[in-house]
């Protein structure tokens, strides 16, 4: 099996602005949440199964996978893909969850759901926020006796080519993207 990377962070964290990076830096970026909501029985009993082996088979495809629900499939991926390449990025809890609340509208679609566990976010703030945390923690726990398969970048701090690049063994000079940043 070919080496990948697998952007593992949360939406709102930068997933976007670090998918156009890949991609000026030739790497062709995957994101299946599209045919991932058409394609899944989001009722069989063994979802969770289903969703990692759609995802592991959708990354065949690509150098790249980015997006939902990536950050919940890091082990499927590595046991698939070894000596493949995370990248975690991430941000401030509370402002990767006011930046959430603006971008998504309140109801869940079936694979936010899934990976929230509750069908909105109002209401359910403490409990996004635990996840993200939560989340977060258990993948550098999972990395951290092989940091050089981990990078984790916050791009709302200013990581960007250096860290990108560096981690890659790649040269690039341009500025780096930011995607979506209106939107934050």
């Amino acid at each position: 099996m070919s080496q990948k990377i697998f952007c593992i962070g949360f939406q709102k964290t930068g997933t976007s602005s670090l998918a156009r990076a890949l991609s000026l830096l030739g790497y062709s970026v995957g994101d299946g949440v599209k045919e991932l909501n058409a394609g899944m029985d989001w009722q069989a009993p063994d979802l969770e199964a289903r969703l990692a082996g759609f995802m592991v088979d959708f990354a065949q495809n690509f150098d790249a996978l980015q997006d939902s629900p990536c950050a919940f499939m890091y082990r499927a991926f590595d046991q698939a893909y070894p000596d493949s390449k995370f990248i975690l990025t991430k941000r401030a809890p509370e402002a990767w969850l006011e930046s959430y609340r603006r971008y998504f509208p309140d109801g869940n679609n079936p694979l936010r759901r899934w990976m929230y566990g509750v069908d909105r976010l109002t209401g359910n703030e403490a409990h996004y926020l635990a996840l993200y945390q939560r989340q977060n923690a258990e993948i550098i726990e999972y990395f951290k006796d092989r940091p050089e398969d981990l990078l984790v970048m916050d791009l709302s701090k200013g990581d960007g080519w250096q860290e990108l690049v560096g981690f890659l063994g790649k040269d690039f000079l341009k500025p780096f993207p930011h995607v979506n940043k209106g939107k934050r």
